[in-house]
């Protein structure tokens, strides 16, 4: 049997554990390979030194934070087989790489302060939910959690010096709870 060399891959993490009874995995990985685990069809577990080939099934991936994401594989189907691949290193072809063009990404915002365009200052960045490709940005404003919707065309400005981001954040967003 023939194995892809080590050298034409990238660490870009480890499996850290089961998720659930029926196979599912979470990955720890490094934040810069996000973009890569969206697109990337085949994720290599080094089993005994050699790197072994898993294909994402049509379940695909469900990112839990910017470092991990519940994968489904291809032939792993039980709570058993998933325990023998934890604490595996997990690696991607080189060529499957996406390399980010100094792009802020969405969960690096984590920690900013949100400020909107009218209101001023709301407060603290506390975490970034990807619904299908939907960005939330979750802050504390007036002692409430509030999901504030991140989008390109609603960025007034960005600071990453400052740690500051001002957004056009929708009319009313913030009176919801009220009705």
């Amino acid at each position: 049997m023939e194995t892809i060399p080590k050298n034409n891959c990238v660490k870009i993490g480890y499996t850290q554990k089961p998720h659930g009874i029926h196979g599912e995995l979470v990955v720890r990985f490094d934040e810069q390979y996000y973009e890569t685990l969206e697109e990337c069809p085949t994720l290599f577990l080094e089993i005994d030194n050699l790197l072994v080939p898993y294909f994402i099934s049509e379940e695909g991936l469900r990112f839990k934070s910017g470092e991990s994401v519940i994968v489904n594989l291809d032939w792993v189907d039980s709570d058993k087989k998933a325990k023998d691949l934890c604490g595996l290193s997990v690696y991607v072809d080189q060529t499957d790489v996406i390399e980010l063009d100094d792009e802020l990404s969405p969960h690096a915002l984590i920690g900013f302060m949100l400020f909107d365009e009218t209101l001023g200052q709301i407060g603290e960045i506390n975490d970034v939910h990807d619904y299908s490709g939907n960005l939330l940005l979750s802050v504390d404003y007036q002692g409430n959690e509030s999901l504030i919707p991140l989008n390109e065309d609603l960025i007034v400005r960005l600071d990453e010096d400052l740690r500051e981001i001002e957004l056009r954040i929708p009319e009313g967003l913030f009176n919801l709870d009220e009705e």
